[in-house]
C-alpha cells in the first residue's frame, strides 16, 4: 500500500499575525477566572476554549466572539466565599 501525501493550497505561508503577548495573557487570565466562576464542565469548556484561542484560535475567529467572552468573564467578580474554597 502506498501513501500519497497532498500538499496544501499554494500561497499558504503561515504568516498570520501573531497575537500580542499582553492579549495572550488576558485570554489566559480569563480562562483561569472562568474555571473559578463556573465550576464543573462549563468552566472547563470555557477554560479550554480561551486557552486554545490564546494559542492559535484567534486566526479563525471572524465574529470576535471569544474576545467578547473574555471581556464578560473578566468583568464578573468572584463571590467572597468562592475565593477561599479549595481549588479556587
Amino acid at each position: 500500500m502506498t501513501i500519497c501525501l497532498v500538499a496544501g493550497p499554494p500561497g499558504s505561508t503561515g504568516t498570520a499575525p501573531a497575537i500580542p503577548p499582553h492579549e495572550r495573557c488576558r485570554y489566559r487570565a480569563a480562562a483561569h477566572h472562568a474555571r473559578r466562576l463556573y465550576p464543573g464542565c462549563v468552566g472547563e469548556l470555557l477554560h479550554r476554549e480561551l486557552l486554545a484561542y490564546a494559542d492559535f484560535g484567534h486566526r479563525f475567529d471572524r465574529e470576535a466572539l471569544v474576545p467578547r467572552l473574555a471581556d464578560e468573564i473578566l468583568a464578573c467578580p468572584l463571590r467572597p466565599a468562592d475565593e477561599h474554597q479549595p481549588g479556587a
